[in-house]
């Protein structure tokens, strides 16, 4: 999913548009959502829950996803991310005893798997604005909010794979763009929340 690196003094930007995963065909799922091919894409879901698990599996396999490898904890996660080498890894950031953003920091500082700028999609249970932005800030794509329905789980799929803002990688930081907002053209979401006149988009 990397594309060609652009180096300046402080950082190095590399490209992860859409264009540079696998090539997805476009129809219209609902309203404004592209209905994705996603046969070619690669899936590593982190789920201590069990029933979660197979649900999301089951979920995934109705969207006809190519390939979805699952696991419970982030030791699984670190043995299967280099053999999978997954094009979206879905972590769920109310591990049991475990922090997920932590997976998340180890991916991004390039300790699990092939690479650091795969796309990652994480879950969780909190709507706490400041432990959604300490994810943003640890270089995650995009967060689901429980529970996960099919409509959300294809939603955050189509979030990453359309995700067009550049991989960065600087000192303190590493991940897409924190300045640019990620969306798909057209469409800010099934139940988006809609900003007041006197709050900035979120």
């Amino acid at each position: 999913m990397s594309g060609k690196r652009a180096k300046t003094q402080q950082s190095e930007v590399r490209s992860t548009t859409a264009a540079a995963r696998p090539a997805v065909g476009r129809r219209m799922f609902a309203r404004e959502v592209p209905a994705l091919d996603l046969s070619r894409i690669s899936l590593l879901v982190v789920n201590d829950n069990d029933f979660l698990r197979s649900y999301m599996e089951r979920l995934f396999g109705i969207m006809r996803v190519g390939n979805v490898a699952t696991c419970a904890d982030p030791d699984a996660a670190r043995a299967q991310m280099a053999a999978a080498d997954p094009d979206i890894v879905m972590i769920d950031l109310d591990l049991a005893g475990r922090d997920g953003i932590d997976l998340v920091r180890q991916i991004r500082r390039g300790e699990i798997g092939p690479r650091n700028d795969i796309a990652i999609l994480v879950t969780s249970a909190f709507v706490d604005r400041d432990y959604v932005q300490a994810a943003r800030n640890n270089g995650i794509n995009w967060t689901l909010v429980k529970p996960l329905t099919f409509r959300r789980l294809y939603e955050g799929l189509a979030r990453v794979i359309l995700d067009e803002r550049p991989f960065v990688e600087a000192e303190g930081y590493t991940g897409p763009d924190r300045r640019l907002l990620v969306g798909i053209s057209g469409y800010d979401g099934f139940e988006r929340r809609k900003p007041k006149p006197s709050e900035p988009g979120v």
